[in-house]
């Protein structure tokens, strides 16, 4: 590959690399039965996390209070239409938002980005190109007006985020996320695609 000239933009990839904005979010809460065996009434003693979000989002825009939360389980709730384009040195942004539901009680969450359709080194027969783009990903998290949960991670590396306090009933959490493309991308992931899965588990803390 010849090198780019000085005070040029580097367009490795002509067509461009395939980010498929069917981003996702699932939530999956696990309840301790013996607290509801125990309770006189336990139609309150309950666990529900309900998650919500969209790629380009203004995070200084959102509100907690007017978001279309929605139940992540049993299918995960995809975020935006059609797919985003992204070149090696670009990126795209997402927010994502999380909430304990439950009427009385608190939970510890975690956060799990992965891949629900790996393809690892797959190729398309045709071009000899890979078609699997989520592992070339680097990802951060940061909390919107907080801190930043992952920093530039490279979705090889990622493991899952405990947040370190539970979250109180109707407590939630806005989320931006970026994903970058490198620059070191070429051309042997040409029109590679990939979903994104944010998974929340909330535990009974």
């Amino acid at each position: 590959m010849t090198r780019p000239r000085s005070g040029t933009r580097r367009a490795i990839l002509t067509a461009g690399a395939l980010l498929a904005a069917s981003m996702m979010l699932t939530a999956a809460a696990f309840t301790d039965q013996a607290d509801v065996a125990v309770q006189l009434d336990g139609s309150r003693n309950t666990l529900d996390i309900v998650v919500t979000g969209g790629v380009g989002e203004d995070p200084d825009a959102w509100n907690a209070e007017t978001a279309d939360w929605q139940q992540g389980r049993p299918g995960a709730v995809r975020l935006g239409v059609g797919s985003q384009l992204i070149s090696p040195g670009g990126e795209v942004r997402a927010l994502v938002a999380v909430k304990n539901a439950s009427p009385v009680l608190a939970a510890d969450l975690t956060l799990t980005i992965s891949d629900p359709l790996p393809r690892g080194a797959e190729t398309d027969p045709a071009t000899g190109a890979f078609v699997e783009l989520f592992d070339q990903l680097v990802f951060t998290v940061a909390e919107v007006g907080g801190g930043t949960l992952i920093d530039r991670v490279p979705a090889a590396e990622l493991s899952s985020y405990t947040w370190p306090a539970a979250f109180a009933a109707g407590e939630s959490r806005a989320l931006e996320v970026t994903m970058e493309l490198p620059e070191s991308v070429d051309n042997r992931w040409q029109l590679a695609s990939t979903d994104v899965l944010f998974s929340f588990t909330a535990v009974q803390s």
